[in-house]
């Protein structure tokens, strides 16, 4: 995690650290001599998040669980919400609103909304199966949950008002094992565990379409302005015009060692991660 001031790291180890950007260290801690081991079969899968003065880290494990505010300046707490048991791999989406910032959670059975500022827990959705490892994904409305289990990839409506059933929708006859729900352009994206991406209706969650990929995708796709972007774990690359269609304008492949395990896109460069490699592609300029 990076700012204007520092790099911020988490380490399965336990290890969280803030340096600044000369690589000089601001200070560290060990959260597994504080609150213990991290258990579960496949280890630690959560990252952290950030605002502008603060990191998030959601720690939901076969022991005692926890999410995190913790200072950028001085590595402290601002405080720690402890959980209940919760085996799970995904990161918590923020959202800054005018009206505060809110941390939605998606983790094994349940989804919550919680106060970031005060680690007060707004609302909560329980009875989720299946949303283990994907991240929340927010309209102005509405919070999307990705689930690895049919009939429970679905919309909840983010208002705290909301005093009847929270379900917007469910959608239509699809999964998101892996990767984060994409929406852009009133479409929803999804990949399930097969490497099928199926586009939705976001107001709705009635499938478009779906669309056989070259591969199974554990990075979330991506967007922009005119294409989607499919990355899948054995290194090819599936891209389709951002218009709710099925187009697709191209296929690649890129050798890598391992697997793609992530992808991000800044200042019109792509930086995959895999299991050894940290990898950017970027358009050659000419002259």
């Amino acid at each position: 995690m990076v700012d204007e001031r520092g790099v911020y790291l988490f380490f399965e180890s336990g290890l969280l650290l803030g340096l600044d950007h000369q690589g000089t260290q601001l200070w560290d801690r060990v959260l597994t001599e504080e609150y213990g081991p991290i258990e579960g079969n496949h280890g630690l899968g959560s990252s952290l998040f950030q605002s502008s003065e603060s990191l998030g880290l959601l720690v939901d494990h076969s022991g005692p669980s926890y999410l995190l505010k913790v200072n950028k300046r001085t590595g402290k707490n601002d405080w720690k919400m402890d959980r209940s048991e919760r085996v799970s791999w995904s990161t918590p989406t923020l959202s800054t609103t005018p009206q505060g910032q809110t941390v939605f959670v998606s983790s094994n059975g349940v989804v919550e909304a919680i106060d970031f500022e005060q680690g007060k827990k707004l609302w909560e959705k329980e009875g989720v199966e299946g949303n283990t490892v994907a991240s929340p994904t927010l309209t102005d409305r509405l919070v999307i949950i990705g689930s690895s289990k049919i009939d429970q990839t679905m919309a909840l409506n983010r208002s705290i008002k909301v005093t009847e059933d929270r379900v917007a929708w469910v959608a239509e006859d699809a999964t998101s094992s892996f990767g984060s729900p994409l929406v852009t352009k009133g479409s929803l994206y999804l990949v399930n565990r097969a490497g099928v991406a199926t586009c939705h209706d976001v107001q709705n969650g009635k499938k478009r379409w779906d669309l056989r990929l070259p591969g199974s995708c554990w990075a979330s796709p991506i967007s922009s302005s005119d294409h989607v972007y499919f990355f899948t774990k054995d290194g090819e690359t599936l891209v389709i015009k951002n218009d709710g269609s099925q187009e697709v304008l191209n296929q690649n492949k890129l050798s890598i060692e391992g697997r793609i395990y992530g992808v991000a896109a800044v200042n019109r460069t792509f930086v995959i991660r895999t299991g050894s490699e940290l990898i950017c592609i970027s358009k050659l300029k000419h002259g």
